[in-house]
């Protein structure tokens, strides 16, 4: 692994530890025994590192999205296994989605991309959706406009389900993991068929 990842992943687990207020450059250079000028040779500023590691957050769940995409049939069991997997994603970054908001406003560049990736992952889930209806998974006798406000509403249960956690029922990962994937079970209950 090289320095750069190295950084990455050290920071990883600090935000994840203690938040984005508390750590700086310098305790990541410390926690690797490494010089701040090493670190910022890598990494100029703190939020060039948070930007860093959404960036790869954000092309894992691209990849997760794309596999199950590819896949010849999606059904319910197809959706429980991705909202597992993405759930894991979700815990591995946890910092990012505790303080998704903070973060937006503090680096313009993550509020934008996220803004433009929600819609092009609207229209990669709509697709899907249309898929479960004809496969006859999903009811045929909903309008259009269903599909873009369920994928609103995964959205954020996928992006807040965390941080509701922490201030409600502070479940363990496994037992958080199988909450999040039978709250995701219950909305798409009354859009599939008998």
């Amino acid at each position: 692994m090289d320095t750069r990842e190295k950084i990455l992943q050290a920071a990883l687990a600090l935000y994840n530890q203690q938040g984005i207020r508390t750590i700086t450059t310098r305790h990541i250079a410390a926690h690797l025994n490494i010089s701040p000028g090493n670190l910022h040779y890598h990494f100029k500023h703190t939020d060039d590192i948070i930007r860093s590691l959404y960036g790869k957050l954000a092309e894992a769940f691209d990849a997760e999205l794309q596999k199950t995409a590819a896949l010849e049939t999606v059904d319910m069991d197809t959706i429980g296994e991705l909202s597992v997997r993405s759930f894991r994603l979700v815990f591995r970054y946890r910092f990012l989605f505790l303080h998704f908001v903070e973060i937006a406003w503090r680096i313009p560049w993550i509020r934008e991309h996220y803004h433009g990736l929600t819609q092009r992952r609207t229209r990669e889930f709509i697709r899907i959706f249309r898929r479960m209806i004809r496969s006859g998974v999903f009811r045929q006798d909903l309008p259009d406009k269903i599909w873009p406000a369920l994928v609103k509403q995964l959205f954020i249960v996928a992006d807040f389900w965390l941080s509701n956690n922490e201030l409600t029922e502070r479940l363990s990962e496994k037992k958080a993991m199988v909450a999040y994937k039978k709250t995701f079970y219950m909305m798409f209950l009354p859009f599939l068929n008998p």
